[in-house]
């Protein structure tokens, strides 16, 4: 297995929120980012059109760690939806102050009343991110470096900026032999065992295993995988099935 050219950077931001797909009548948050929405991101920063992100960093194309920098802790917000599909934009009232010149409905149709949905939100979200792109590695390294993104990046929603930070760690990923690691970053399910007799809770191990969004189409449709990931920013101890990398001093695991 060849070693792999890696750009680190910290993606963060005051609130984010990756919506489950599952939750209905609430709004519930991956409590990391996705793989499809790293792809969202990176086209972001590259300006890849919105239809091509998919095929752009699909497997073969993109490969990304991530690593839980700071404990990922929620708030609950409740937010304000409305239905304008029904309707023409001017039906929605988008002025602050009543004009006299502009006659209003006395009633609000009943398909643009507000509905009030609660969000599972992200406080304070902060990753390291290692990304390795067949092609386009260098423009993507100059643009994080200048903060000169084509799309203003987001954490999630357009709502919630992000920030981009580069990490000067010049070189490449080396894949190591399969066997027992103390692994930094979100690692794969399929790819290794938990040696649950190495956990010590009370020393900041909160494991979770999760099934995230892996892989999409420019149709919006997507496959799976569980990952296992430690909610504190603490290492994973487990059995690697498959080689994981050394990259600076930490041992990293693609999505």
């Amino acid at each position: 297995m060849d070693s792999i050219p890696v750009v680190a950077f910290r993606y963060y931001g005051r609130y984010g929120h990756f919506r489950k797909p599952y939750s209905n009548v609430s709004s519930f948050t991956y409590p990391f980012p996705p793989r499809t929405a790293i792809a969202g991101l990176l086209g972001a920063i590259l300006g890849v059109p919105k239809e091509k992100v998919a095929g752009n960093f699909d497997e073969s194309k993109m490969k990304v760690a991530v690593t839980i920098e700071k404990e990922i802790k929620t708030i609950t917000h409740v937010t304000n939806f409305r239905n304008t599909k029904q309707g023409s934009a001017g039906d929605v009232n988008y002025l602050v102050k009543r004009s006299k010149k502009i006659k209003f409905p006395k009633k609000v149709p009943k398909w643009n009343t507000p509905t009030q949905i609660p969000m599972e939100l992200l406080r304070n979200p902060s990753y390291l991110l290692y990304v390795s792109l067949n092609d386009k590695m260098s423009e993507l390294t100059s643009r994080i470096k200048n903060e000169r993104y084509v799309y203003t990046p987001c954490m999630g929603l357009s709502e919630f900026l992000a920030g981009l930070q580069y990490i000067p760690l010049e070189g490449v990923a080396k894949p190591l032999s399969p066997g027992e690691h103390e692994i930094s970053t979100v690692v794969c399910k399929e790819d290794c065992s938990l040696l649950i007799d190495r956990l010590r809770p009370e020393e900041g191990h909160h494991i979770q295993e999760l099934k995230v969004p892996h892989l999409g189409t420019a149709e919006r449709t997507f496959t799976y995988k569980r990952y296992l990931l430690n909610m504190l920013p603490k290492n994973l101890p487990v059995q690697m099935k498959v080689a994981p990398y050394q990259f600076g001093d930490e041992i990293i695991t693609f999505l």
